[in-house]
């Protein structure tokens, strides 16, 4: 192929061939050999032998590796990169999850099918899939249980930079809303012993929660949060919202102000979309919409959504993570 020397084509032929990528990291992770490569270098013998693979294609497919900088080989041995080592699960910061989910079936059908949404502007992973994205999850619980292991890996690191940021010591109870397994509601309780917890969110997500050790201070209530909320002098929506579109999101906060008093707390923990915004928050955005009809808003969009529930953005606290906290009060 003729040399493109950084030019607008070889910059456009990158983007496109960013399929690729997601493809190479998505078969190396599957097929271990990433893990394989966690203590030791290997050779390209002793990989096809652990991990039962094609040599001809493995040895490709690394040389791939190596050109995106995952992988590098020295004195004929393969090791991961700074990078690639963060494709091993358990290590702090890790993708593992992200990259076995970017790479699955569901999540490559469903952005196949953007020019769905594109066209009708609902979501496409329903098209693609025949059911809704939380009904999928529910039926093939491999999908289910590795979207569970991100969103609470998300957590972990987030949590920390919310409890630094925000004083959770000075209410009684707290209620973490579609609080998943409860990993940010531990995080909050631990650094705040006189706190009583609520984890609130759907039987198949609590059944296997964290919080075993707090027992004597979490409620775990199964719920729908389209119904209703349960009361605490602190509401936590984080990365709740972003899952629905105004219509249902409005739902939600209104079922929030019920539980609400005019001593009360909601905090909507959320990525909020700056202009002109990253590559990071576009993606969010589009990736709520393809799966959920969801999106990332910007503050200006969250305060004519509260608007609408009779609820008022008193104060933004930023993190030391992607998402900010808005402290919302009764208007």
């Amino acid at each position: 192929m003729e040399q493109l020397n950084n030019s607008p084509q070889e910059k456009l032929w990158k983007l496109a061939m960013g399929f690729a990528n997601t493809a190479i990291l998505h078969a190396l992770v599957k097929s271990e050999v990433i893990e394989e490569l966690r203590f030791d270098s290997k050779t390209l013998d002793e990989l096809v032998y652990a991990c039962g693979l094609n040599a001809d294609v493995l040895f490709r497919t690394l040389r791939f590796a190596e050109v995106i900088e995952v992988i590098k080989l020295e004195s004929g041995k393969y090791a991961l990169t700074s990078m690639g080592k963060l494709l091993l699960k358990d290590v702090p910061g890790n993708l593992y999850y992200d990259f076995l989910l970017a790479g699955s079936e569901p999540w490559q059908r469903a952005w196949q099918n953007l020019t769905y949404s594109l066209t009708i502007g609902e979501n496409a992973f329903e098209a693609a899939m025949g059911t809704t994205f939380y009904d999928y999850l529910n039926r093939y619980q491999q999908y289910g249980n590795l979207y569970n292991q991100c969103m609470s890996i998300s957590t972990k690191m987030s949590s920390k930079a919310i409890v630094e940021a925000y004083k959770f010591g000075s209410f009684n109870t707290v209620c973490d809303i579609g609080g998943g397994q409860g990993v940010l509601l531990q995080t909050i309780m631990e650094e705040n012993p006189d706190l009583l917890g609520i984890l609130f969110d759907q039987h198949s997500v609590i059944e296997t929660h964290v919080l075993s050790d707090l027992s004597d201070r979490v409620s775990i209530k199964a719920g729908n949060f389209f119904e209703k909320v349960p009361s605490a002098d602190l509401l936590i929506l984080k990365s709740v919202l972003h899952n629905w579109d105004d219509e249902k999101a409005l739902m939600i906060l209104n079922n929030c102000r019920e539980a609400m008093s005019s001593s009360s707390r909601l905090l909507v923990i959320e990525m909020l979309i700056e202009s002109p915004t990253d590559l990071i928050g576009a993606f969010y955005d589009l990736n709520m919409q393809v799966l959920l009809n969801g999106k990332e808003r910007t503050q200006e969009e969250f305060e004519v959504l509260l608007n609408k529930a009779n609820l008022k953005i008193k104060q933004v606290i930023p993190t030391k993570s992607l998402v900010k906290i808005l402290e919302v009060i009764l208007k």
